[in-house]
Protein backbone atom coordinates (compact mmCIF):
# COMPACT_ATOMS: atom_id res chain seq x y z
CA UNK A 1 0.00 0.00 0.00
CA UNK A 2 1.44 3.50 -0.80
CA UNK A 3 1.84 5.87 1.63
CA UNK A 4 1.82 9.61 1.50
CA UNK A 5 4.73 11.50 3.46
CA UNK A 6 4.87 15.29 3.38
CA UNK A 7 7.49 17.94 4.50
CA UNK A 8 6.09 21.74 4.70
CA UNK A 9 8.41 24.58 3.25
CA UNK A 10 11.29 24.84 5.86
CA UNK A 11 12.32 28.51 5.18
CA UNK A 12 15.63 28.92 7.11
CA UNK A 13 16.84 25.66 5.35
CA UNK A 14 16.12 26.90 2.27
CA UNK A 15 17.69 30.36 2.31
CA UNK A 16 20.95 28.54 4.01
CA UNK A 17 21.02 26.83 0.79
CA UNK A 18 20.77 29.95 -1.14
CA UNK A 19 22.90 31.77 0.86
CA UNK A 20 26.97 32.43 0.66
CA UNK A 21 26.81 32.07 -3.33
CA UNK A 22 25.20 33.58 -6.11
CA UNK A 23 22.81 31.42 -7.99
CA UNK A 24 22.61 32.15 -11.93
CA UNK A 25 19.39 34.71 -12.91
CA UNK A 26 19.13 32.94 -16.25
CA UNK A 27 21.15 30.60 -18.97
CA UNK A 28 22.90 33.70 -19.96
CA UNK A 29 24.32 34.31 -16.81
CA UNK A 30 26.29 30.53 -17.11
CA UNK A 31 29.30 30.17 -16.92
CA UNK A 32 30.09 31.21 -13.62
CA UNK A 33 32.92 30.29 -10.85
CA UNK A 34 31.70 29.12 -7.16
CA UNK A 35 33.37 26.92 -4.32
CA UNK A 36 32.03 24.00 -3.28
CA UNK A 37 32.97 22.19 -0.74
CA UNK A 38 36.09 23.91 -0.26
CA UNK A 39 36.80 23.55 -4.28
CA UNK A 40 36.52 26.27 -6.91
CA UNK A 41 34.11 24.89 -9.40
CA UNK A 42 32.84 26.38 -12.28
CA UNK A 43 28.91 25.84 -13.26
CA UNK A 44 27.78 25.50 -16.97
CA UNK A 45 25.50 24.33 -19.14
CA UNK A 46 25.67 20.95 -19.95
CA UNK A 47 24.52 21.12 -23.60
CA UNK A 48 28.22 21.76 -25.70
CA UNK A 49 30.31 19.39 -22.81
CA UNK A 50 33.71 17.67 -24.03
CA UNK A 51 31.76 14.06 -24.57
CA UNK A 52 35.33 12.57 -23.71
CA UNK A 53 35.03 14.00 -20.36
CA UNK A 54 31.36 13.38 -19.32
CA UNK A 55 31.85 9.56 -20.72
CA UNK A 56 34.87 9.41 -18.42
CA UNK A 57 32.85 10.71 -15.71
CA UNK A 58 30.27 8.08 -16.40
CA UNK A 59 33.31 5.33 -16.18
CA UNK A 60 34.45 6.46 -12.78
CA UNK A 61 31.25 5.95 -11.32
CA UNK A 62 30.67 3.10 -9.45
CA UNK A 63 27.54 0.34 -10.27
CA UNK A 64 25.77 1.04 -7.01
CA UNK A 65 25.79 4.77 -8.01
CA UNK A 66 24.64 3.63 -11.82
CA UNK A 67 21.98 1.62 -10.51
CA UNK A 68 20.72 4.15 -8.21
CA UNK A 69 20.70 6.80 -10.45
CA UNK A 70 20.08 5.32 -14.08
CA UNK A 71 18.10 1.80 -12.34
CA UNK A 72 20.21 -0.34 -14.29
CA UNK A 73 23.17 -2.63 -13.92
CA UNK A 74 26.31 -0.14 -15.49
CA UNK A 75 26.69 -0.43 -19.07
CA UNK A 76 29.49 1.07 -21.21
CA UNK A 77 27.85 4.41 -22.13
CA UNK A 78 27.12 4.46 -26.01
CA UNK A 79 27.38 7.35 -28.43
CA UNK A 80 23.14 8.07 -28.36
CA UNK A 81 23.26 7.86 -24.67
CA UNK A 82 25.61 10.94 -24.55
CA UNK A 83 23.77 12.77 -27.21
CA UNK A 84 20.44 12.17 -25.31
CA UNK A 85 22.86 14.02 -22.49
CA UNK A 86 24.36 16.65 -24.59
CA UNK A 87 22.83 17.25 -27.09
CA UNK A 88 19.35 18.22 -26.28
CA UNK A 89 16.44 20.83 -27.20
CA UNK A 90 16.77 23.78 -25.03
CA UNK A 91 13.41 24.99 -24.90
CA UNK A 92 11.97 21.98 -22.93
CA UNK A 93 15.14 21.52 -20.88
CA UNK A 94 18.15 22.64 -18.78
CA UNK A 95 21.11 20.76 -17.80
CA UNK A 96 23.69 21.87 -15.99
CA UNK A 97 27.14 20.36 -14.86
CA UNK A 98 29.36 21.54 -12.18
CA UNK A 99 32.99 20.82 -12.37
CA UNK A 100 36.72 21.29 -10.96
CA UNK A 101 39.07 23.97 -12.22
CA UNK A 102 40.32 21.44 -14.68
CA UNK A 103 37.01 20.93 -16.15
CA UNK A 104 36.75 17.34 -14.50
CA UNK A 105 33.17 16.70 -14.22
CA UNK A 106 31.96 16.64 -10.64
CA UNK A 107 27.73 17.04 -10.29
CA UNK A 108 24.99 17.29 -13.27
CA UNK A 109 21.27 17.40 -13.05
CA UNK A 110 18.99 18.44 -15.35
CA UNK A 111 15.07 19.80 -15.62
CA UNK A 112 12.59 18.48 -18.60
CA UNK A 113 9.64 20.37 -19.09
CA UNK A 114 6.17 17.73 -19.44
CA UNK A 115 4.65 18.11 -22.87
CA UNK A 116 1.17 17.86 -21.58
CA UNK A 117 1.84 20.03 -18.72
CA UNK A 118 4.75 22.69 -19.22
CA UNK A 119 4.59 24.15 -15.85
CA UNK A 120 5.65 20.91 -14.49
CA UNK A 121 9.63 19.03 -15.24
CA UNK A 122 11.10 15.79 -14.38
CA UNK A 123 14.07 16.34 -12.87
CA UNK A 124 17.38 14.02 -12.06
CA UNK A 125 20.90 14.63 -10.09
CA UNK A 126 24.16 12.98 -9.95
CA UNK A 127 27.17 13.13 -8.28
CA UNK A 128 30.57 12.05 -8.60
CA UNK A 129 31.50 9.38 -6.06
CA UNK A 130 34.87 11.30 -4.56
CA UNK A 131 32.91 14.61 -4.79
CA UNK A 132 29.95 12.86 -2.56
CA UNK A 133 29.10 14.80 0.99
CA UNK A 134 30.28 17.97 0.10
CA UNK A 135 27.36 19.82 -0.82
CA UNK A 136 26.90 19.54 -4.55
CA UNK A 137 23.97 17.67 -5.13
CA UNK A 138 22.05 20.80 -2.68
CA UNK A 139 24.00 23.23 -4.76
CA UNK A 140 23.38 22.08 -8.35
CA UNK A 141 19.56 21.11 -7.68
CA UNK A 142 19.13 24.89 -6.13
CA UNK A 143 20.92 26.33 -9.00
CA UNK A 144 18.40 24.21 -11.56
CA UNK A 145 15.60 25.08 -8.97
CA UNK A 146 16.12 28.95 -9.61
CA UNK A 147 16.58 28.62 -13.57
CA UNK A 148 13.43 26.49 -13.58
CA UNK A 149 11.33 28.76 -11.87
CA UNK A 150 12.64 31.59 -14.04
CA UNK A 151 11.67 29.59 -16.90
CA UNK A 152 8.05 28.85 -16.16
CA UNK A 153 8.43 25.59 -14.19
CA UNK A 154 6.24 25.31 -10.71
CA UNK A 155 6.51 21.85 -9.92
CA UNK A 156 9.04 18.86 -10.28
CA UNK A 157 8.68 15.75 -9.97
CA UNK A 158 10.95 12.39 -10.33
CA UNK A 159 11.07 8.56 -9.46
CA UNK A 160 13.19 7.58 -7.02
CA UNK A 161 13.98 4.02 -5.88
CA UNK A 162 13.48 3.24 -2.07
CA UNK A 163 16.87 1.98 -1.40
CA UNK A 164 18.09 5.76 -2.85
CA UNK A 165 18.31 6.99 0.82
CA UNK A 166 21.40 9.56 -0.34
CA UNK A 167 18.84 11.27 -2.71
CA UNK A 168 15.99 10.80 -0.71
CA UNK A 169 17.97 13.03 2.26
CA UNK A 170 19.16 15.53 -0.77
CA UNK A 171 15.42 16.15 -1.04
CA UNK A 172 14.41 16.31 1.98
CA UNK A 173 17.41 18.62 2.77
CA UNK A 174 16.55 20.97 0.20
CA UNK A 175 13.79 23.01 2.36
CA UNK A 176 11.09 23.07 -0.75
CA UNK A 177 7.89 21.69 0.46
CA UNK A 178 8.07 18.01 -0.27
CA UNK A 179 5.76 15.17 -1.18
CA UNK A 180 6.82 11.86 -1.27
CA UNK A 181 4.68 8.90 -2.21
CA UNK A 182 5.98 5.77 -1.51
CA UNK A 183 5.37 2.18 -2.63
CA UNK A 184 6.98 -1.58 -2.54
CA UNK A 185 10.58 -0.71 -4.42
CA UNK A 186 9.66 3.00 -5.98
CA UNK A 187 9.32 6.42 -4.23
CA UNK A 188 7.24 8.93 -6.69
CA UNK A 189 8.85 12.84 -5.08
CA UNK A 190 7.06 15.88 -5.94
CA UNK A 191 9.20 18.96 -5.26
CA UNK A 192 6.82 22.68 -4.95
CA UNK A 193 9.37 25.09 -6.81
CA UNK A 194 6.04 28.33 -5.40
CA UNK A 195 9.18 29.00 -2.89
CA UNK A 196 11.87 29.90 -5.72
CA UNK A 197 10.12 33.17 -6.43
CA UNK A 198 12.13 34.83 -3.36
CA UNK A 199 14.89 34.43 -5.80
CA UNK A 200 13.80 35.85 -8.84
CA UNK A 201 14.13 39.36 -9.80
CA UNK A 202 11.17 41.12 -10.90
CA UNK A 203 11.02 41.90 -14.59
CA UNK A 204 12.22 45.91 -15.36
Amino acid sequence: MARYLCWPLDEPRLWQGMSGWTAPASRAALPMTMVVGGLTCRLQELAGSDPKRISAAYDALSEQSVYLRFMRAKQPATAEQLAFFLDYPREPQIGLLLTDEQGGPLAMAQSVRRRLHPDRAEFSCIVADHFQHRGAGRRILLALARLAYGEGIREWTAEVLGQNRPMLALLKGLGLPLTLVTGREMVFARLDLAPMASFVLPSA
